[in-house]
């Protein structure tokens, strides 16, 4: 059996980062710094905080999956995905219960493409 990745096991793990406050959520992300491939910022943490805690997990050279699984018109959608991007974020997520014209729009501005 050919192996497809040389990843390793923590490489692939993602860590949520479901903390209540700013400080709790980087300090799990300095614990936890070369032990997970990624850390997850979902809605509560990104509402609470914004772009600020995913720089700031950026800035420590991590990876971040921004889990606000986008669901709107695809226009919306589309420029959510570029604002993710602009971010720098390494994952992003959308729910494809909006569609397919709302997933390439996300796709294709993703691409850079419109």
């Amino acid at each position: 059996m050919k192996n497809i990745s040389n990843k390793t096991a923590s490489d692939k793990l993602i860590f949520a980062l479901d903390a209540d406050n700013y400080k709790n959520a980087l300090s799990w992300v300095d614990i936890l710094s070369g032990h997970v491939g990624m850390f997850k910022v979902g809605k509560e943490l990104f509402t609470a905080f914004g772009p600020k805690i995913v720089k700031s997990i950026k800035e420590r050279n991590q990876k971040v999956f921004l889990d606000l699984k986008f669901h709107d018109i695809p226009n919306t959608v589309a420029g959510a995905a570029q604002a993710a991007v602009r971010l720098n974020v390494d994952m992003f997520n959308v729910h494809a219960s909006g569609g397919s014209q709302m997933i390439k729009e996300a796709v294709f501005s993703r691409l850079g493409l419109c």
